[in-house]
């Protein structure tokens, strides 16, 4: 995935700055790589809606199991244990 990201960040870089040279860019680019190449990336997904959240609550409360908890609300684990330590 960070190849995917690097990628597409020279590709937005190149189109922005036409003028830049080709050798500032494949040094950009190397760097680029040598900080980032094979990492994981982490990119948060849309925000859940606080009702999602609650009826997570809700099912956790109920005995249903997390995979189903986060079937029906879209709801992650770790995020259904911050909420519920909030609370």
């Amino acid at each position: 995935m960070a190849d995917d990201i690097v990628d597409y960040l020279l590709r937005e870089f190149r189109e922005s700055f036409p003028e830049a040279s080709e050798e500032t860019l494949s040094a950009l680019e190397e760097k680029a790589r040598g900080e980032w190449g094979g990492d994981e990336a982490y990119v948060a997904k849309k925000k859940i809606k606080m009702s999602q959240k609650q009826k997570a609550v809700t099912e956790y409360i109920g005995g249903k199991p997390i995979k189903d908890i986060k079937k029906n609300t879209g709801v992650g684990r770790a995020t259904l244990y911050r909420h519920l330590k909030k609370a």
